[in-house]
């Protein structure tokens, strides 16, 4: 009778751990399939490397700026070596100035605090506008 009931134990056992992975996993699968792409899209630049309708892939973070060590470099003279940051926290973009001379633009307002972006808000350093979308 002990063993018959070992047996019925074990095999519930198993069960539970096989339903348990694979709502683990369809809970993985549906997670991925629910996040969204963000991008930049230039709307204007007079950097002669970028072009109108360019687009910039977000991912965890992008550094803009005038140095080449940048993520996305914008060669203009209004653009700091090290002018802005967007990053990704908690499934939403930030983005902050990182102390350039000229300022960090969303919406044409001059960025105070770092600041979650909308879809659709505009960014501008220097001469450059981009626009952020998903």
């Amino acid at each position: 009778m002990l063993s018959f009931l070992l047996i019925i134990l074990h095999g519930l056992l198993i069960v539970f751990l096989y339903l348990f992975i694979t709502k683990a996993i369809l809970f993985q699968i549906n997670h991925k399939l629910k996040q969204k792409n963000y991008w930049l899209v230039v709307i204007a630049t007079s950097d002669s490397e970028l072009e109108k309708g360019m687009i910039f892939n977000l991912t965890q973070k992008l550094s803009l700026g005038r140095e080449t060590s940048n993520d996305l470099t914008v060669s203009d003279p209004f653009v700091s070596l090290k002018h802005a940051l967007i990053v990704q926290k908690r499934g939403r973009f930030w983005i902050l100035d990182q102390g350039s001379l000229n300022g960090t633009y969303l919406n044409k307002k001059r960025l105070e605090k770092q600041t979650v972006l909308k879809v659709n808000d505009f960014i501008e350093i220097g001469n450059t506008v981009f626009q952020f979308k998903g």
